[in-house]
Formats: structure tokens, C-alpha cells, sequence
């Protein structure tokens, strides 16, 4: 097994709202034969003017066994400013994948809640295929510098949101979700993941959700420094909130 922990500083961002969408392709460039662990964390403590705490993890595992793939990913984020907590959250995912040559099969769950949403919990669970277009190296591996990867599937959403004076609402959705993941190397040293997910409402065309990320790495032996940018998008949101939200993140990444 091959352990890799993170480091993660993040120098400089903003965001509009919280993740919806787990995002765990970014651990496939680390698994070997046998597995990898990520570790993600960041904290801003300020006090006087202004008294704010934050403190954000992550972990994602991530093991190949033969022709099966699992991921799992766990992340908290925490958030308090002036004695108003904006952000308690807990997000659970579990995926896997069962190679057939380059292309697989996949199921996954997913369990979360979001305070700035208002969103209480949400469980997802579903499948699909997912077909390699353009690969590099052996994509049963996951040993693949360069990749382009197609997906589509189905998956049950259930959510419960707060709303000020109301009775909580319930949503009970089935959504198609078409994906595609990238990675090329641009250099020896410098390479960018892309994950781009288009989700949309079985029973309603115009209710659908959009998630982004890019990610440029640029490699230094151990050490990888790295720029993102993750932006969602959600047609119809159920309770007031803004339909888009960004963040942009500049981060150090160790190898150990």
C-alpha cells in the first residue's frame, strides 16, 4: 500500500455556496496496485474585529482489487463567524467501479448536508457506464497520463431542506447524469484534471445541475502545487438560494 497525504493551504478563494457534487476522479493519478489515501485540510482562525473559524477535511481512499475499483471520500467543513455557525457539514460517498477492458460499470452512494443550502440531508444512490474515448497506458490500472473518459447514468436523489416558517420540504427525484473526465499532460511537470458532471431532473427537463472542475498541477519530485476552480450550477433550486456557486483555490500537495 502506498500512503500519500496531503498538505493542503489554500492561499487564497471565495465561495457562494457549498458542494453538492463529490468530486474523487483527482485520486485516480495517485493509485499504484494496490490503493492511496488523500488527506485535505485547511483552517482560518481570525479574532477582534472580525471572530471567524474554519476548518476544512477531506479523505479520500482509493484501492484497485483485480478488476474492481473502490473509492470512498469523507469530508467536514466547518464555518463560524461573529458566533453564527454558517457551515457544519458532513459528506459521505462510496464508489465502485468493475473494469470491462478499458470501459466499467459503476454504482455509488452518497449521504451529506449542506446548512448554507439549507439542506439537511440528501442520500443518493445509482449506476451507470463509463466508456474510455482516449487513453494512454493501461486504463485497467488507472496508469494513464492521458485520458478521456465518457459516462452515464441514473441515480435516486433524496433531500430534505429547512425552510423559515414552513414545514421542511421533501424532494424525491430520479436524475440522469452524463460525466466526463480528463487528464492530459502538458509537460513532464505539468498536467490538468478536468471533471465535468451534467445532471437532470427524469420527471422535469428544466430542472438540471452543472458541476466544473479543472485542476492544473505542476509537479516538484514530492511536492505538487496546483490551481483549481469548481463551479456549480443549479437551474431550479428549491428553497432561495443563488442558482451558481464558485471557488477558486490555490493549494501544496505532499507526497510522503
Amino acid at each position: 500500500m502506498r500512503a500519500l497525504f496531503t498538505l493542503f493551504l489554500c492561499l487564497f478563494g471565495f465561495s457562494l455556496s457549498a458542494q453538492s457534487i463529490v468530486n474523487t476522479e483527482l485520486i485516480l493519478k495517485d493509485i499504484d496496485s494496490t490503493s492511496a489515501v488523500n488527506i485535505y485540510s485547511e483552517g482560518d482562525l481570525k479574532f477582534g474585529n472580525i471572530d471567524l473559524v474554519e476548518v476544512n477535511n477531506q479523505l479520500t481512499y482509493g484501492a484497485q482489487y483485480g478488476k474492481n475499483l473502490l473509492r470512498l471520500s469523507v469530508g467536514h467543513e466547518f464555518l463560524e463567524e461573529n458566533g453564527e455557525k454558517l457551515a457544519n457539514d458532513l459528506v459521505g460517498q462510496a464508489r465502485l467501479n468493475h473494469f470491462l477492458g478499458k470501459n466499467s460499470v459503476f454504482v455509488f452512494v452518497q449521504a451529506q448536508n449542506t446548512i448554507s443550502l439549507n439542506l439537511k440531508l440528501r442520500y443518493l444512490f445509482g449506476a451507470g457506464y463509463r466508456q474510455n474515448i482516449i487513453s494512454s497506458g493501461d486504463s485497467s490500472s488507472q496508469d494513464r497520463p492521458n485520458y478521456l473518459d465518457l459516462s452515464a447514468g441514473i441515480f435516486k436523489e433524496l433531500e430534505e431542506y429547512t425552510r423559515k416558517g414552513l414545514d421542511n420540504l421533501n424532494i424525491d427525484n430520479w436524475r440522469y447524469s452524463i460525466s466526463a473526465f480528463s487528464n492530459v499532460t502538458i509537460t513532464q511537470k505539468l498536467s490538468l484534471n478536468t471533471t465535468i458532471y451534467y445532471q437532470l431532473n427524469q420527471s422535469n427537463l428544466e430542472d438540471y445541475r452543472i458541476y466544473i472542475e479543472p485542476r492544473l498541477y505542476y509537479k516538484l519530485d514530492k511536492i505538487s502545487l496546483y490551481l483549481t476552480n469548481r463551479y456549480r450550477y443549479h437551474s431550479t433550486p428549491y428553497v432561495p438560494v443563488k442558482k451558481e456557486d464558485q471557488e477558486y483555490l490555490f493549494g501544496v500537495e505532499i507526497s510522503l
